[in-house]
C-alpha cells in the first residue's frame, strides 16, 4: 500500500469515527473543529512516516549491522568488540536525540492545536 493510499485510509477511518462520537464529545475544549482537522492531519502523516520511511531504514540498518557484524567476528573478533562498545555510545545518543526530538514535537502539535482552535469571543 502507497504511503498516499495508507494516509487516505487513515484519514477515512478516523473522520468516520469522529462521526460515531457523541456530541458531548465535541463540547470539549480540547475537541474543537481546528484541533480535531490538526489531528487528523497530523496522526495520519505520523503513521505514514512511520511505516514508509522510517520502517525501511530499520530493516535496511539492522541487516546491514548483522552481515558486517558476522565478517567483524570472523576476521577479527577484538576488533569486532572494540567497534560495538562505540556503536552502543552512538546509539544511546541517537536514541537521547530521538527522544529530544519526541517532545519538540509534542510541544509543537499543542501549540499547532491552540493555534487552530476557532473560538467565540463573547
Amino acid at each position: 500500500m502507497s504511503g498516499a493510499t495508507l494516509t487516505q485510509s487513515i484519514r477515512s477511518k478516523a473522520f468516520a469515527s469522529l462521526l460515531r462520537q457523541e456530541l458531548a464529545y465535541f463540547d470539549r475544549p480540547e475537541n474543537t473543529s481546528g484541533a480535531i482537522s490538526a489531528r487528523l492531519c497530523s496522526d495520519a502523516l505520523s503513521v505514514q512516516q512511520l511505516i514508509s520511511a522510517r520502517l525501511g531504514l530499520i530493516c535496511e540498518t539492522f541487516a546491514i549491522l548483522f552481515v558486517f557484524l558476522t565478517f567483524g567476528f570472523l576476521i577479527s573478533w577484538q576488533l569486532t568488540l572494540i567497534v560495538l562498545v562505540s556503536l552502543f555510545i552512538i546509539a544511546t545518543t541517537a536514541y537521547l536525540n530521538v527522544r529530544l526530538e519526541i517532545r519538540a514535537n509534542n510541544r509543537e502539535v499543542v501549540l499547532l492545536r491552540r493555534a487552530s482552535s476557532v473560538r467565540n469571543l463573547e
